[in-house]
Order: C-alpha cells, then sequence, then structure tokens
C-alpha cells in the first residue's frame, strides 16, 4: 500500500495550504482512480480535477504519468487531521505531490478576458492544419533550453486528433534574473514570465474560448515515490489552463500580442514541463 501523504513533520511547513496537486502512474484496474478519490472525500478533501494524462509536450523524457489531480480540503484542520489519519492505496506505481499556494488573477480580469472571446473566434474562424516546421518556427526552437518542445514532440501533438476539451499541465521554474538578449534589464525572470508574458498568455486562452483551472507557487514535492525523471524534484510554480481541443495551443499565436510576449517567456523561464491531459472523470 502506498501512502499518499507526507509524515506530520512537513505540516508546519504548509503554511496553511488547503490545495494539493497530484500526479499519479497507476497500475492495473481504472477503480484505483475512483478509490483514491473516496479516500480523499472521506478525509473532507474534495477532488476539484482528475485528469488523464498523455504525453509531455515539452519537457526531457517520456511521460510516464497516467494520471493528474487536484484536491481542496474544507479547511487547515482537515488537512492536519488527514496526515494524522494516512491516506494509502495499492495499485499505485509512482505518485508525487506538491502543496499550492493559489494565485489566481483577480475574478474581475478574468471577466474582461472572457468579453473578449467574440474577438478571438473571429481571429481563428479559419481552421489551419499546422505543419511541423510552422510550429518550429512559432516555439523557437526543438527543445533548446528545456522551455520548447522537440521536433518528435511537435509531431505527436499534431497527431492529436481529439476534439474533447484539453487540459495543459505546466510545471515551471523561472530565473533569478531574466536573461533578455543582448540586454541587461534588472528584472527578475518570475516578473518577465508572470507578469510580462503570464497575463498575455491567460488573455489569449481566454480569446481561444480555454480558461484557468490552477495558478499557484509550489516547492519541494511533499510525497514523491519512484518519480519520472520528467518531472522530479522541486518546481516553483504550477499552471493549468483547459482549451477546448488541443490544437488551440497552436493557435496561440493568432491571438493579439501572444507573438510579442515569447520575449519575456523565453527571457524569464529556466524549464518547464508541459503535460497535455484530459477530463478523466
Amino acid at each position: 500500500m502506498q501512502q499518499l501523504l507526507p509524515n506530520q513533520e512537513i505540516i508546519p511547513a504548509l503554511k496553511n495550504t488547503c490545495t494539493f496537486f497530484y500526479f499519479f502512474e497507476l497500475k492495473g484496474s481504472s477503480d484505483i482512480g475512483a478509490e483514491i478519490r473516496q479516500k480523499f472525500a472521506k478525509q473532507q478533501a474534495k477532488c476539484l480535477y482528475w485528469l488523464d494524462c498523455k504525453y509531455a509536450f515539452i519537457g526531457e523524457g517520456e511521460n510516464t504519468w497516467t494520471h493528474a489531480a487536484i484536491f481542496k480540503f474544507s479547511n487547515f484542520e482537515a488537512v492536519t487531521q488527514a496526515i494524522a489519519n494516512g491516506i494509502s492505496c495499492g495499485g499505485v506505481g509512482a505518485i508525487q505531490g506538491f502543496a499550492v499556494h493559489t494565485n489566481p488573477p483577480p475574478k474581475f480580469i478574468l471577466f474582461l478576458f472572457k468579453l473578449l472571446r467574440l474577438i478571438g473566434t473571429f481571429l481563428n474562424r479559419n481552421a489551419k492544419k499546422w505543419t511541423v516546421n510552422e510550429v518550429l518556427a512559432i516555439t523557437g526552437g526543438t527543445g533548446v533550453g528545456g522551455i520548447t518542445p522537440t521536433e518528435k514532440q511537435i509531431t505527436r501533438h499534431l497527431q492529436n486528433k481529439d476534439t474533447s476539451k484539453a487540459y495543459m499541465i505546466n510545471l515551471l521554474q523561472t530565473y533569478k534574473k531574466a536573461k533578455y538578449a543582448g540586454e541587461d534589464l534588472k528584472v527578475s525572470g518570475a516578473t518577465a514570465y508572470y507578469k510580462k508574458y503570464g497575463f498575455v498568455a491567460a488573455r489569449s486562452v481566454y480569446m481561444l474560448g480555454g480558461s484557468l483551472v490552477l495558478s499557484g507557487r509550489m516547492g519541494q514535492p511533499i510525497i514523491e515515490f519512484n518519480t519520472s525523471t520528467l518531472t522530479k524534484g522541486a518546481w516553483e510554480g504550477i499552471g493549468i489552463m483547459q482549451y477546448p481541443n488541443p490544437t488551440n495551443l497552436i493557435d496561440l499565436e493568432k491571438m493579439p500580442g501572444y507573438k510579442k510576449s515569447l520575449v519575456h517567456r523565453n527571457a524569464g523561464l529556466e524549464r518547464t514541463v508541459l503535460i497535455v491531459a484530459k477530463n478523466g472523470l
């Protein structure tokens, strides 16, 4: 039986966090996922999302995770009680979990983004069949620096003909100081990525009909066992966006200001992983 929660010694470091993100590699029956959700529910933790992980679009190594989940406890007392009680489950071949200090944009900003969807629909009205070379040109490389997809990853993504909602799981690590080419700007990597790029990227996703699922700071995993090399270790932040379909990830470049914002992404982002998933419930 695999333990799904950390030891009690970690409680002070959680700082009243009630939201937790998990990767799972489940073996055998699909009932294992339902069992995990039920056991968390008994400890006052609601499963906000249960996702089927498909493949990595960005990142070094192959994705071995079968599922991802977001759990939210009713309060921090429930968190401490659940850790004291423990939650364990068989059939878990690997696990990686993080406490997430959520920091979503203000609701009125997201409301304004939604008002732009009509414009996004107009700009994206002509469906386009992307080629690998076109996507390479948009993303700016072939896996260089750990923040762009390889040709193989692009090819696999373009073969995804699913028309249902897609969930893009982004693990993020920024530079301490942003690295703008040929310039010595006193800007942190976090400012360059989250504020200068992230604002435009979120607006573009909403214009395409998508939405924000999760945004927050993380750090060291609270639990890690047999973790995939793709995601192993600490990550500064997480961003999960929902798109109407997988193709919309490439369609971002059609949205106003998105291509120009990539300079800030490249300057601020040290490394990242992007895993494509779909709703597993």
